[in-house]
């Protein structure tokens, strides 16, 4: 699923988005993706026609692909680059993305299954009550709803409050805190899907210029 999200982005809403610029330049397209929707619409960037600026904003809602995706070097490998490294710059605008800590699904499930693509052993662990499988495995394969766009140099950073209050930078990536809002849900999943809130409309819009 991770993988097709990619693919339907690059290779299917990229492509739809290079044709409506063509047969229409001058609307204006907002994406907004949660979850893998967040890949998808991310992945989008890379299969822009060259020249194609009508993206003017993405918001990630608990988007479930790395952190590192954006990232020109990655700090566990300097000679490796993220799978969108630069492409924030696609948009004529912000890349806004909103995580919360409470989202278990990204903090726990998402490193777990990413790094028992790699190698299953080097998760074992002694499961105590305060196992905390993201923080035993590292930032290597953290998601970008539980903590944000990592190693992207001029990254800005805003509570949710802050975001509320202030103007969002109008280009380069964002980090919104939404764990005040994104905070309800049970395991395994924890607060994954509370996305319906007013405040998470608000930052969308803000990302969008949208009055």
């Amino acid at each position: 699923m991770k993988r097709r999200a990619g693919t339907v982005g690059e290779r299917g809403l990229g492509r739809v988005l290079g044709r409506l610029a063509q047969a229409a330049p001058d609307v204006r397209v907002h994406l907004v993706g949660h979850s893998f929707g967040g890949r998808l619409v991310s992945f989008a960037l890379r299969g822009l026609p060259a020249g194609v600026r009508t993206v003017k904003s993405v918001t990630l809602l608990q988007g479930a692909f790395s952190h590192y995706a954006f990232a020109a070097r990655l700090p566990h490998d300097t000679h490796a680059s993220g799978a969108l490294h630069g492409l924030q710059s696609r948009i004529d605008g912000p890349l806004v993305c909103c995580y919360s800590h409470f989202d278990s699904a990204l903090g726990t499930m998402y490193p777990l299954a990413s790094r028992m693509a790699g190698d299953a052993r080097s998760a074992a662990g002694e499961l105590g009550a305060d196992f905390d499988i993201g923080r035993t495995l590292g930032p290597r394969w953290g998601a970008m709803g539980h903590d944000g766009v990592q190693a992207v140099d001029g990254t800005r950073a805003f509570t949710l409050a802050e975001a509320l209050r202030a103007e969002l930078p109008a280009s380069g990536c964002v980090n919104v805190d939404a764990a005040a809002v994104v905070k309800r849900g049970g395991p395994p999943t924890g607060a994954h899907s509370d996305i319906v809130h007013r405040e998470l409309a608000q930052v969308v819009l803000a990302a969008g210029r949208i009055r």
